[in-house]
């Protein structure tokens, strides 16, 4: 952890260190944010509530945003948050905050609550939408991956990670998911009309911070999902970039934490789907 309180100034060799204080701390934190995940997984009966038609929020996801928030004030008080579980509705005040730390306290809430594993806390610092850095936690493997702007390399466990090489459609492996938004979803059952006959394999886990972390070890090969929020790629789509993803929205505009969509491959397989 760290020890001393951390100052922002600016100018870039501040925010290089600023951004290795961070990577430790939380490098630090997040490990000790999953036991208390854990903690709750298989209780007899998990307390939740609805947010959405399709989303909800347990006593899981507000106990680790709660300690997450409270750890991350201490250490870091000049730096906003922005946080799935108490997002206010308005992402404009946030889009150009100069850095702003991103958390999802549970990604995969679905799972969790059915006993699944693939489920991860993750933590992203962004500058102005840019990441700076990515920290993704699973409770359950004890996976924990990382990247900063300035690595060349994205880690799991302390090893560098890179994506698969596959050149050819007919032998990817296709990871996708269903936006919480219900508008939305003919979007991605129009991409899986294109590509089903098209590929290898079709995959939906249900969370797109550790699907994006699959992807950066070569787990699969492309990675897709309409209607995002920030906290679900702040800090797995940098780590998908420095394995080697090219990462995009996914009419290959360019991409931020702030984009509503993302498509994320090898460079090869991503100029072919972006012909689809």
């Amino acid at each position: 952890m760290i020890g001393e309180k951390t100052v922002i100034i600016t100018g870039m060799v501040d925010k290089e260190k600023l951004v290795k204080k961070a990577r430790n701390y939380l490098l630090d934190l997040l490990p000790v944010a999953g036991q208390i995940a854990r903690r709750y997984l298989h209780a007899e009966e998990l307390p939740s509530k609805k947010k959405g038609v399709h989303d909800f929020v347990t006593a899981a996801d507000l106990a680790v945003d709660k300690f997450l928030k409270e750890n991350l004030n201490k250490e870091f008080s000049v730096i906003p948050i922005l946080s799935e579980e108490t997002f206010d509705g308005d992402f404009k005040k946030y889009t150009n905050k100069d850095l702003l730390f991103i958390i999802d306290p549970l990604d995969g809430t679905s799972n969790f609550a059915r006993g699944d594993d693939n489920f991860c806390i993750s933590v992203g610092l962004v500058e102005r939408g840019e990441p700076l850095l990515g920290v993704i936690f699973s409770p359950i493997s004890s996976r924990l991956f990382w990247a900063t702007y300035r690595d060349i390399k994205a880690f799991w466990n302390g090893r560098s990670i890179k994506v698969s090489d596959i050149k050819e459609l007919d032998k990817a492996v296709v990871c996708t998911d269903w936006s919480h938004v219900m508008e939305t979803r003919e979007e991605t059952t129009q991409f899986l009309r294109k590509i089903y006959s098209k590929v290898r394999q079709i995959k939906i886990l249900g969370s797109a911070a550790t699907d994006l972390t699959l992807l950066a070890r070569g787990g699969v090969d492309i990675y897709h999902h309409v209607r995002l929020f920030p906290w679900d790629v702040a800090a797995a789509g940098l780590i998908a970039q420095k394995a080697g993803a090219k990462v995009t929205e996914i009419n290959g505009n360019e991409w931020n934490v702030f984009s509503k969509s993302i498509l994320a491959s090898n460079p090869i397989l991503h100029k072919k789907l972006l012909k689809l």
